[in-house]
């Protein structure tokens, strides 16, 4: 007994000073900090802006986004990341270029969490990708699966007195279909059906290889969406209900430490200028055009965004990211006339738009490459008629798996106004010399004889299209023929067919750009074109303000569907001055 007394007196210290060392390693724990890098990811997101905002902070852009997540994954001070996501604007392709960045900084070892308060489907294809997903009690995961929509505008131009004589090439070019039609062709219906059985694939795919459930499970998931946060959580669609608060102290016990969130890493929405000390003299120095490639002697890979539709010029509708023929052609000369200069990225998320400026670029594509200069096309949502054109002759051509591409084709014509001059009482007496001097009035259809020019204008120009894009693709010319029917694929059933060399985003099209000059593994700068000006260039430059005014949705929720309509009287707006188009068969908005 005294034995067992005395051995129990002896582990009373050890037994204290166990206590006090668990206490002190418990307020270690608590006194140490864990950086998480928080990402937000809401409203448009794009590839590009023309010019940088004067006040408040800049709209992030894809590839600040991807370039945070991978600088991320490199910094030994981080230990994870946090997604919140609302509802932000991003199709499928770059959905997967920034999982792509995700993955990779998973396989570093590092944890991404993602905290919601409600998203759709877009949001919640990212969020499936983290380790670690949340949302409040109160919240929805609106997980309904894909659908797209096409409108038609024939009855509405039926009711106004107004015919579209619209002519195409290929098939399955149906650009002219909402015009000419109040219902979806037979070829268009299957096209469509095709891509989005195929994207609807991948989605599932994705959410089933993220969550770690079966595709048959999420295919049963989405059909009984949308759900509450308390029902997706039990269906295994995210892990936690619980305020934000919450969350990260879960995230703290996770990673063993306090939380410090860190909000503006990489210089993510930097701020604009600063013009509280602005004077004369600073004034004039804004004004002076920086160099749009740095004179640097390290060697350096361009890379050209070619964001939205492609335009003759600055559209009176359209948004300020259009694609001008010479915009990017003087990206592209520059990129040739600097030594420094040993590649060139062409970044393509464009539906098309006209022909002779598609040919404009295309050619610049050519001459870059002719100046011993290799061009890689990095394809980003769509990159369909024209923006596959400017694209056919890189030296490869790389895209995501839901990149929507092909639709090798064109359409003509005019909008015949005749109708609606005289519901309104309107007249015209037209005076020709010349058969065809009338040709694209738009106070009568073609005549049979102007018909059959414009028929043989559009055989020329879609000739052109299809033989340089067998050309481009190292092709046999009726191979191509067969694919240029104007239908679109996604680019995982574009590779099989040979119309895109792999699969990946911006970061393997410029290291296949990098392999091509044999910089791997070397010190390359990369530089960003056209450049993105300043304030002061952009409102006293040559172009003036108006040239950068664009439609936003933002705080205009009620005029969202009204804007979405924009592509519409875009192409038509375009077809009057243009008359041939290459364009995709429809916008494809999948949501």
């Amino acid at each position: 007994m005294r034995l067992a007394l005395g051995v129990l007196c002896a582990l009373v210290p050890l037994v204290a000073r166990a206590g006090e060392a668990g206490a002190a390693k418990g307020k270690a724990a608590a006194d140490k900090k864990v950086k998480v890098v928080e990402l937000r990811l809401q409203g448009d997101i794009g590839e590009q802006r023309s010019m940088e905002s004067p006040f408040g902070q800049r709209t992030p852009l894809l590839r600040d986004f991807t370039a945070s997540i991978r600088k991320a994954a490199k910094d030994a001070d981080v230990a994870a990341i946090l997604l919140r996501l609302n509802h932000p604007a991003l199709g499928l392709a770059k959905l997967q270029e920034l999982m792509d960045a995700i993955h990779e900084l998973q396989a570093s070892g590092k944890k991404v969490y993602c905290y919601l308060n409600a998203c759709g489907n877009g949001d919640y294809l990212l969020a499936a990708t983290a380790d670690r997903v949340a949302a409040p009690p109160g919240g929805m995961v609106m997980l309904t699966g894909l659908a797209a929509q096409v409108t038609f505008f024939k009855g509405l131009l039926d009711w106004a007195g107004v015919e579209a004589d619209l002519l195409h090439f290929g098939k399955h070019k149906s650009a002219g279909e909402p015009y000419t039609r109040k219902a979806m062709s037979e070829e268009s219906r299957t096209v469509l059906n095709e891509l989005l059985d195929d994207l609807y694939e991948q989605f599932v795919a994705t959410i089933a290889k993220g969550r770690k459930l079966t595709p048959k499970k999420v295919r049963d998931a989405i059909d009984r969406g949308p759900y509450t946060t308390k029902e997706a959580r039990t269906f295994g669609l995210i892990d936690d209900v619980a305020y934000e608060d919450q969350f990260l102290d879960a995230m703290g016990t996770d990673l063993g430490g306090e939380v410090e969130l860190v909000k503006d890493y990489h210089n993510l929405g930097r701020k604009g200028p600063d013009l509280s000390q602005m004077n004369l003299f600073t004034f004039f120095t804004a004004l002076k055009p920086k160099p749009d490639i740095p004179d640097t002697k390290r060697p350096k890979i361009v890379v050209i965004f070619a964001s939205g539709p492609i335009m003759p010029g600055r559209s009176a509708f359209g948004p300020s990211n259009v694609v001008t023929a010479r915009e990017i052609g003087e990206a592209f000369e520059k990129a040739r006339k600097n030594d420094s200069v040993k590649a060139v990225v062409l970044r393509v998320d464009s539906p098309g738009g006209s022909a002779l400026d598609s040919d404009l670029i295309w050619r610049e594509v050519g001459r870059t490459r002719q100046a011993g200069k290799p061009v890689v096309a990095s394809m980003s949502d769509v990159a369909g008629s024209g923006g596959y054109y400017i694209a056919m002759a890189a030296d490869a051509i790389v895209a995501q798996p839901a990149t929507i591409t092909g639709s090798i084709g064109v359409i003509g014509g005019k909008l015949v106004l005749r109708g609606l001059y005289d519901k309104v009482g309107i007249t015209c007496e037209t005076f020709t010399r010349g058969q065809n001097a009338a040709l694209f009035s738009d106070y009568a259809p073609f005549s049979e004889h102007e018909r059959e020019r414009v028929h043989a204008l559009m055989g020329d120009i879609y000739n052109d299209f299809v033989t340089k894009a067998a050309a481009g693709r190292k092709m046999p010319i009726e191979k191509m023929r067969a694919l240029a029917t104007g239908r679109v694929w996604t680019a995982r059933k574009a590779k099989e067919l040979g119309l895109v060399d792999s699969l990946g985003g911006l970061k393997e099209a410029f290291e296949l750009a990098r392999k091509k000059v044999g910089l791997e593994g070397k010190d390359v700068q990369p530089v960003i074109l056209p450049r993105e000006k300043s304030f002061l260039e952009a409102i006293f430059g040559p172009a003036g303000p108006a040239a950068h005014a664009a439609p936003s949705v933002k705080g205009l929720p009620a005029l969202a569907p009204m804007l979405r309509l924009l592509p519409y009287v875009q192409l038509v707006e375009t077809l009057s001055r243009e008359h041939v188009l290459a364009v995709m068969p429809y916008f494809v908005d999948v949501r």
